[in-house]
């Protein structure tokens, strides 16, 4: 027997009366499919980010819903996605130059992030959707 007050695991959420947030095993799920994809033996071309794309959309779809709370949960996982990325790009993972590629770079791959799925769902929200050619932090090119 559980209550909402202590909260309960349903359909990749954990569920509670303060919180909407994926599940620990979800996460866990989620960074097996990017492990799978950001192998350092791959390349990063075009193909391999419309592979991530594909499962990075998926899973913000699903889980980036009105009532979902767990938007640090999706920074994190930005930034160890953008981590894989540099790793697959150079071909080691290092934790002095791991930074010199620039999340503008992936912005202009065309990487899809997380957090802006929950940024989409709060404007959406709030009537005030980003216009065509500005991008979500309201400058244009941003």
């Amino acid at each position: 027997m559980t209550s909402f007050g202590k909260g309960y695991a349903f359909l990749g959420f954990t569920l509670s009366s303060r919180s909407r947030r994926m599940r620990p095993k979800s996460v866990k799920k989620f960074k097996d499919k990017i492990r799978e994809l950001t192998r350092r033996k791959f390349n990063l071309d075009a193909n391999r980010i419309e592979q991530l794309n594909r499962v990075i959309r998926g899973t913000a779809q699903y889980f980036a819903t009105d009532f979902f709370t767990g938007r640090e949960v999706f920074h994190k996982l930005d930034s160890w996605i953008r981590m894989r990325l540099r790793c697959m790009k150079s071909k080691r993972k290092s934790t002095h130059d791991n930074h010199k590629i620039r999340n503008k770079v992936f912005d202009r791959l065309g990487l899809l992030t997380l957090e802006s799925f929950v940024l989409r769902g709060q404007d959406r929200r709030f009537g005030t959707a980003p216009r065509l050619g500005q991008s979500l932090a309201g400058s244009p090119g941003a």
